[in-house]
């Protein structure tokens, strides 16, 4: 992904802390100062107040709806993709030329990636 349509994401950033023992009358008094929380709660981790949709459907209504009652893309890409896994790893490799046999490799590995990414754990 080009690195200018990245997802922003402030949570996950170490931000400064006010520490320190405690006031009078009040208990602890350390605060996270994280100028951009009030924005991501209040947006749900959405950075711009707009967002563009830069594809054309010939029937949105019906994207919209099977974004809603199947899946997003990435879950639907990922099926794909876990399907397409099951016939490249039983296609026979013989016959194939260096490059076609380069891109069933390029495909595994960038399955064995995804698959890493998703055990790491998130949001903790």
């Amino acid at each position: 992904m080009a690195r200018m349509l990245a997802p922003v994401n402030f949570t996950d950033i170490d931000m400064p802390s006010a520490g320190g023992g405690a006031a009078p009358l009040s208990g602890g008094v350390a605060q996270v100062i994280n100028p951009w929380r009030w924005f991501t709660t209040v947006m749900g981790n959405q950075f711009s107040l707009f967002s563009i949709n830069l594809g054309r459907s010939s029937a949105p209504q019906v994207e919209a709806q099977i974004l809603d009652e199947v899946g997003s893309y990435g879950r639907q890409l990922g099926r794909i993709g876990e399907a397409l896994e099951v016939l490249v790893k039983e296609f026979p490799r013989e016959g194939l030329s260096d490059h076609a046999i380069a891109a069933l490799e390029d495909f595994s590995a960038q399955m064995r990636e995804i698959k890493r990414i998703k055990q790491k754990p998130h949001g903790a």
